[in-house]
């Protein structure tokens, strides 16, 4: 398995695992704000890498390379572990492996009990391999799962690169995951189970069944948002969620703004200067807004 790193020594460490079929590149407009503030670390899992040949086996053997990768490197511990999809399977596996891993854990957009019924899609990438590997078929698929195209070309240069055998035995082992077999009730982190407002209502009960396992988790449901469309689709509101859930910077920002208007309060100002931050104050606004 390999491993992108952006380090940022004497930082904390975050690590990302991507969902199935994807790599590095769904992860990669987030990586340029929190490198500022963390040592990123992203996993390229097994048979998702088109320059390796390493297969992908299944979600035990990808949490415990991932264990190991931190336990070399970061002495058995990191501060937040975030996983969409598989990828979230993947994390929710390592937890219980060790329950002390992280401080924060955030499960995204993740099914936790075996599915019965596969998507057209998982059929068509093993059994009509070849028209898969079409592009104009492929982002036909691709709209199936994550209702945009969010990073299409990336998606389909690495799926092309995939082999059958690899898709065949990731689509397996996702479906079939079951969190029945998994104890959790030891976890330590803080752990946010995300889910979209628009997604399946198998993944909504996924995530009610993934808290009651968990004696720290709360759901943050994801309003008009689909599969995909969190990490993969609106980094922004990724980074705002990490800001505030992981960092604390909101309310730091927040209590930095208080304390200025309060010093300032009672203190002489022009009338020109009162309108002037008025209207400062408004444009800010705006621009938050449409940010």
């Amino acid at each position: 398995m390999k491993f992108k790193t952006y380090s940022n020594k004497n930082k904390p460490v975050f690590v990302y695992i991507h969902g199935e079929c994807l790599s590095a590149f769904s992860f990669k407009e987030e990586i340029k704000e929190l490198k500022k503030d963390f040592q990123v670390v992203l996993p390229i899992l097994d048979g998702h890498d088109v320059a390796a040949d390493e297969k992908f086996i299944d979600i035990d053997t990808c949490a415990n390379k991932i264990l190991d990768y931190i336990d070399e490197h970061f002495q058995g511990h990191i501060q937040v572990l975030s996983g969409f999809s598989l990828g979230g399977q993947i994390a929710i596996q390592m937890l219980s492996k060790r329950p002390n891993l992280c401080e924060y854990a955030m499960i995204e957009s993740t099914m936790v009990k075996p599915t019965r019924i596969k998507n057209w899609s998982a059929y068509a990438s093993v059994y009509a391999n070849k028209l898969a590997k079409q592009k104009w078929f492929n982002k036909f698929m691709y709209y199936t799962i994550f209702n945009d195209d969010f990073a299409f070309e990336d998606y389909y240069k690495n799926y092309k690169c995939m082999s059958k055998d690899n898709i065949k035995r990731v689509l397996d082992a996702h479906s079939a995951y079951n969190l029945a077999s998994q104890e959790l009730k030891d976890v330590t982190a803080k752990v946010a189970i995300l889910v979209g407002q628009r997604e399946k209502k198998a993944m909504k009960k996924s995530a009610d069944l993934l808290k009651s396992k968990l004696s720290n988790a709360e759901i943050f449901m994801l309003m008009n948002f689909t599969h995909g469309d969190f990490s993969l689709g609106n980094p922004r509101e990724y980074l705002r969620f990490v800001k505030s859930w992981v960092q604390n910077k909101d309310s730091q920002q927040r209590k930095k703004a208080d304390k200025i208007r309060q010093e300032k309060e009672g203190e002489y100002m022009p009338n020109w200067k009162h309108l002037l931050n008025k209207i400062k104050e408004k444009r800010a606004t705006k621009t938050l807004q449409k940010s």
